[in-house]
């Protein structure tokens, strides 16, 4: 199976978000680093799979580390990460999202209403 090298140099732990841009993938890093892979998002998305990652969207995989909690907006969710990133979760990945990690839409103190 392919393996980034970029994985060996840098934790995948110090990862925020991963954010997939053609046949890219762009690592966002606690440091504000940006980083650029050749390899897709779905390559990193199987090898993190053990890991606290996961895919919000189509372009999107999220650490759940550095999520700091949910945000309601114009009656859609985002998820807000510590480096005051939003990412939208789509209404149709929602309910998923909802049933496979309750922990991110409860508790309800989580929840901050815009």
């Amino acid at each position: 199976m392919k393996h980034p090298k970029i994985l060996e140099i840098i934790s995948p732990d110090t990862f925020t978000h991963l954010q997939a841009f053609t046949n890219y993938t762009i690592l966002y890093t606690r440091e504000g680093e940006k980083h650029i892979s050749g390899y897709c998002l779905k390559v990193f998305e199987e090898l993190l799979n053990n890991n606290s990652f996961i895919r919000i969207d189509r372009s999107n995989l999220v650490n759940t580390t550095f999520i700091k909690g949910t945000l309601v907006r114009n009656n859609g969710y985002y998820i807000k990460l510590k480096n005051n990133s939003e990412i939208l979760i789509p209404r149709r990945k929602k309910a998923i999202l909802e049933e496979k990690y309750p922990d991110l839409f409860f508790p309800k103190s989580w929840i901050h209403r815009i």
